[in-house]
């Protein structure tokens, strides 16, 4: 079972909201599985960017900005969960949907974000791993439009689908497989990272369920060995 490692109440920071007005560059690309609650609505979701202060969420319906949110964090190769709480700072639009949000303002949950990110720097690593399979699936673009092909590799975070029609880059589908450990139909919502013509897609997983995380997070160890 994971432990929880918990933030302290969200304190105001002394720097500006916005992550474009921060003093700072932005935070480096770190693709990890986020959980937030937003309005009482569940979101099984990944990251984009992250800081021990700062990070960015992809999101189809972002909280409104100003809003303080439950957040936690799945850092590869690591038991614990960092659970926090976030105040949303700036949403994004298409192509990058989703929301910067300011990490509580507790030094030692702080401490903790960058010593495993920089654990990972060091290993040239910027997420999750990826492990080769092969499952069916079916994609569906937000016409209704759909595209049967298959998963040949998948992390925790994300999944390359091997199709004959590809979707372009920085759309969101709907992704449907079958998680072998489940051996029941899974859709979650996906978003086109990049195309490899007359190859297939890359995805980041955007939306889904507990139950999704915890059956994909169940198959992949299994993958891991």
């Amino acid at each position: 079972m994971r432990r929880k490692t918990t933030l302290s109440r969200w304190t105001p920071m002394a720097t500006p909201t916005s992550h474009e007005n921060q003093a700072d560059a932005p935070p480096p690309r770190f693709v990890i599985p986020v959980r937030y609650v937003s309005e009482g609505a569940v979101v099984q979701t990944t990251s984009t960017c992250l800081s021990k202060d700062l990070i960015h969420v992809r999101s189809v319906r972002p909280p409104r900005t100003g809003l303080v949110i439950g957040l936690q964090l799945y850092f590869p190769n690591v038991r614990e969960v960092v659970r926090g709480i976030g105040l949303i700072s700036e949403t994004t639009a298409d192509p990058n949907s989703g929301f910067w949000a300011e990490l509580s303002d507790d030094k030692r949950s702080a401490d903790g974000i960058t010593a495993l990110l920089a654990r990972h720097r060091e290993l040239g690593d910027r997420g999750c791993s990826r492990f080769h399979t092969r499952l069916r699936a079916t994609i569906r673009n937000g016409e209704g439009r759909t595209s049967d092909g298959h998963i040949t590799n998948i992390s925790r975070s994300g999944a390359f689908v091997k199709l004959d029609s590809l979707p372009p880059a920085g759309s969101v589908i709907d992704l449907e497989f079958t998680i072998p450990v489940a051996r029941a139909r899974e859709t979650a919502l996906a978003y086109v990272i990049h195309v490899a013509e007359n190859r297939g897609v890359g995805v980041q997983f955007i939306g889904g369920s507990d139950e999704f995380r915890s059956r994909l997070d169940e198959y992949v160890a299994r993958l891991a060995g």
